[in-house]
């Protein structure tokens, strides 16, 4: 007998930091429903809801089928709008006419800098916290030095919750700086507000929202962030060994080439 897909499956493919479409992908590609084995009870629903797992994944679990789409007379596939991103949770890039995924992920990687510099001054200078994303570079890449974004949100959610940064590139990552300790001014948390990139958003559907940015962007490595809940580990006073911290979000990050 075939083993079946489980809650556990799902559970790991989050940790991996896959993206909601990938994981629903993976869904509805396995053949049948006796291969599925998904415990959406509510004791079921709480474990996925601690791993993080979202409510658009969840919601597939407890009906893997797709909604069948009715064909208006002529072929053409009513209710869905061309002017529109498809009606899956993500950030896409509108390229002329065409709506170009920029591909998600989790991000929880998480590094303390600055520290040495701390101790040396007994905590006067202070240390910071920096999110990283792998790799040098974006696989997605928007040529458009003015582009034009939308935003397909999971319920409860608003493009209002989303910051665009601009990427530190080094050799073999891309980070940001979201929180700081100690020093003169003490602690604190969130995305540097330096890094953020000002833009504006108007609510053009149900939960889809039409990006504009204030200036051009110039070549580089950016991404727009949305934290899903954020835990500082940093003692309290002087800096000491133990000091960190952790961030939870998810990251869609792009490249404007020169």
């Amino acid at each position: 007998m075939a083993r079946r897909f489980t809650n556990q499956d799902i559970i790991e493919m989050v940790r991996l930091g896959l993206s909601d479409d990938v994981i629903i992908a993976k869904i509805r590609s396995v053949s049948g429903q006796d291969a599925l084995k998904f415990d959406t009870s509510v004791d079921g629903l709480k474990a996925l809801k601690a791993a993080r797992v979202s409510d658009q994944v969840i919601k597939v679990m407890i009906n893997p089928e797709r909604t069948p789409v009715s064909v208006a007379p002529g072929g053409a596939p009513s209710g869905v709008d061309p002017n529109l991103p498809p009606p899956e949770v993500g950030v896409y890039w509108k390229d002329a006419e065409r709506f170009i995924p920029i591909e998600g992920q989790a991000l929880t990687q998480v590094k303390v800098g600055g520290r040495a510099g701390s101790l040396f001054t007994y905590g006067v200078r202070g240390q910071h916290w920096d999110a990283y994303v792998d790799g040098a570079t974006s696989r997605n890449h928007v040529r458009d030095r003015h582009p034009r974004f939308y935003f397909y949100v999971s319920d409860g959610t608003s493009a209002s919750d989303f910051v665009l940064i601009r990427l530190n590139q080094k050799k073999h990552r891309r980070e940001f700086q979201i929180g700081s300790l100690g020093g003169v001014r003490g602690g604190k948390s969130g995305v540097k507000q330096s890094g953020e990139i000002p833009f504006k958003f108007e609510h053009v559907a149900i939960r889809t929202f039409k990006v504009t940015l204030d200036s051009d962007l110039n070549a580089g490595e950016y991404a727009f962030f949305m934290g899903t809940g954020q835990q500082a580990m940093m003692t309290e006073g002087r800096v000491s060994a133990g000091s960190g911290g952790t961030v939870a979000g998810r990251i869609y990050d792009f490249n404007v080439p020169d």
